[in-house]
């Protein structure tokens, strides 16, 4: 049975609205196939104008999705916005585990202005 975790910082740093809010996403969104895959949450810029994209990331499978080292791509309708490789060491995502997370993409590795309807995130793996 898919369950959710918070990283130890968001456990300590989440609004009680927006984990409610999560919350309840995930209960709409829990019962899933055995894949991995991002469920967009929410996409905004920052004050340095990075653009933030909010995902409940899903772990359906028998082991761990590590996604440290890998490439991300935010797409909206289709078109491609940003790319970026993401380093954390804390993005691994458990067995069977949903875990809300935000990517910020650099300034820099944006190549479309967004607005922020019918976005998706991909991941591209060269293994």
């Amino acid at each position: 049975m898919q369950r959710l975790l918070f990283e130890a910082a968001w456990e300590k740093t989440i609004d009680a609205r927006d984990r409610e809010e999560i919350e309840k996403i995930f209960e709409q969104v829990k019962e899933m196939k055995e894949s991995q895959s991002f469920f967009i949450l929410s996409q905004a810029r920052n004050h340095r104008n990075n653009l933030l994209v909010t995902v409940l990331i899903q772990n359906g499978l028998e082991t761990d999705w590590v996604l440290c080292g890998e490439q991300l791509s935010y797409y909206e309708a289709n078109k491609l916005i940003a790319t970026e490789v993401f380093s954390d060491k804390r993005l691994i995502v458990p067995v069977k585990c949903s875990m809300p997370w935000t990517f910020i993409f650099s300034e820099s590795s944006v190549q479309q202005e967004p607005n922020f309807k019918k976005g998706a995130l991909q991941m591209f793996s060269e293994r």
